[in-house]
C-alpha cells in the first residue's frame, strides 16, 4: 500500500497539472477571442467598403437613367429581389453613399452598424460631429445611438462644436508612410521554411498589431483578392487602404529573398488597379512588397523609375528555438 508521502506527491503533481491546464485554457481562449475579433474587424471593414461601392454604383445607374420615369423605384425593387437585400436596407446603403460620397472620409474605427445609425442624421455638420466624437471616445453603437437621441450636438456649447472641427492633419508625405523594416517579432513566430500563406495567416490572426506596426490610418480591405488579366486569375495577398494619402495599397508577402520578377509582378498589379479599381478622388494605387531579404542593388535597379509606385520593406519575425525546431522535425 502506497505511503502517505507518495500519495501527497501524486496529488501535488495532479494539482499542478490541473493548474497548468487552466492557465493553458485561459491563454487559448484569449488567442481565440483575439482571432475572432480580428476576423470580425476585417470582415466589417470590408462590409463598409462593399456597401459604399454598392451605393455608388446604384446612384450612378440612377443618374444615367434619370430621364426615365420611376426608373429608380424599378431598379431598387428588382435589385432587392435579385440580391436578396431588404429594400429598406438597400435604401440605407444608397443614403450611406450619399452621406459619404468620398470613400476616403470613412474611418476604419467605425463599423457598418455605426454608419447605419449616423446616416439617420440629416445635417452634414451634425453627422460629422457625432462621427468624430464616436472615434475620439470609442463609442459603442449603443452609446452613439444614446448620444444622438439625447441631442448632444444641440446641447453642446457652440465653441465646443467648432473646436471639434478645427483639428486638421497636415498633408501626408507618402515617402514617410512606409518603413524600411517592419518588426513582427512581438506577435509572429514563424519557422524559416513556412509558406507565404502561413505568414499571411499569422498577420491576420494579429491584424491589430500588424496595423499598429504599419502605422496610422491603415485599414484592411481584403485578403487573397482576385484580379483577372488575359483570362488568368491572380491573387493579391492583402489589400490595404491608407486614409491619409488616400489610396489603396497592394501588399505582396515574400518569405524568401526579393527577386526582380517580384517587382515586375507588383508593377502589373498596381497598373491594373490604377486603370480599373481606383476612384477619381483617390491618389494613385501603391504597391508594397514585404520580404525577408532584399539586396540593396537589386532594389535600386529593379525599382529604377518606380520609386513612387512600389515600396520594398523587410520584415523581422521571431524564429523558434533550435530545440523547438528539432522537436518539430522528429514529428515528421
Amino acid at each position: 500500500m502506497p505511503n502517505k508521502k507518495y500519495l501527497a506527491t501524486i496529488k501535488k503533481k495532479s494539482l499542478l497539472s490541473e493548474q497548468n491546464y487552466k492557465e493553458l485554457l485561459q491563454e487559448l481562449k484569449s488567442i481565440l477571442a483575439k482571432g475572432q475579433y480580428a476576423a470580425y474587424k476585417v470582415v466589417d471593414n470590408i462590409r463598409v467598403q462593399t456597401y459604399w461601392q454598392l451605393g455608388e454604383r446604384i446612384v450612378r445607374e440612377e443618374l444615367n437613367n434619370q430621364d426615365r420615369a420611376d426608373y429608380g423605384k424599378y431598379l431598387i425593387e428588382n435589385v432587392s429581389i435579385d440580391l436578396g437585400i431588404e429594400r429598406r436596407d438597400l435604401y440605407r446603403i444608397i443614403k450611406f453613399y450619399q452621406c459619404y460620397p468620398i470613400v476616403g472620409s470613412l474611418t476604419p474605427q467605425l463599423s457598418w452598424t455605426h454608419y447605419y445609425r449616423l446616416v439617420d442624421v440629416d445635417n452634414d455638420k451634425e453627422r460629422l460631429f457625432y462621427q468624430n466624437q464616436a472615434v475620439l471616445h470609442s463609442w459603442s453603437v449603443r452609446e452613439l445611438k444614446r448620444q444622438i437621441k439625447a441631442n448632444l450636438y444641440e446641447n453642446s456649447p457652440r465653441q465646443d462644436i467648432e473646436a471639434a472641427f478645427k483639428t486638421k492633419l497636415p498633408a501626408v508625405d507618402t515617402q514617410k508612410v512606409f518603413k524600411n523594416t517592419y518588426d513582427f517579432r512581438p506577435f509572429i513566430e514563424l519557422h524559416p521554411e513556412k509558406s507565404e500563406k502561413a505568414l499571411e495567416n499569422k498577420i491576420l490572426e494579429n491584424f491589430e498589431m500588424f496595423l499598429r506596426e504599419l502605422g496610422e490610418d491603415f485599414s484592411i480591405l481584403g485578403r487573397q483578392v482576385p484580379l483577372k488579366i488575359d483570362g488568368e486569375t491572380h491573387y493579391i495577398d492583402i489589400v490595404l487602404y491608407h486614409r491619409g494619402i488616400p489610396c489603396m495599397v497592394l501588399v505582396d508577402l515574400k518569405i524568401g529573398k526579393l527577386d526582380s520578377r517580384d517587382i515586375g509582378q507588383m508593377n502589373k498589379y498596381v497598373g491594373y488597379y490604377r486603370r480599373n479599381k481606383q476612384y477619381t478622388h483617390e491618389k494613385e494605387t501603391i504597391g508594397l512588397i514585404i520580404c525577408r531579404e532584399a539586396g540593396r542593388e537589386e532594389i535600386t535597379y529593379a525599382l529604377d523609375g518606380l520609386e513612387e509606385k512600389i515600396f520594398v520593406s523587410k520584415y523581422k519575425v521571431k524564429l523558434p528555438s533550435n530545440e523547438k525546431i528539432k522537436r518539430a522535425l522528429k514529428k515528421l
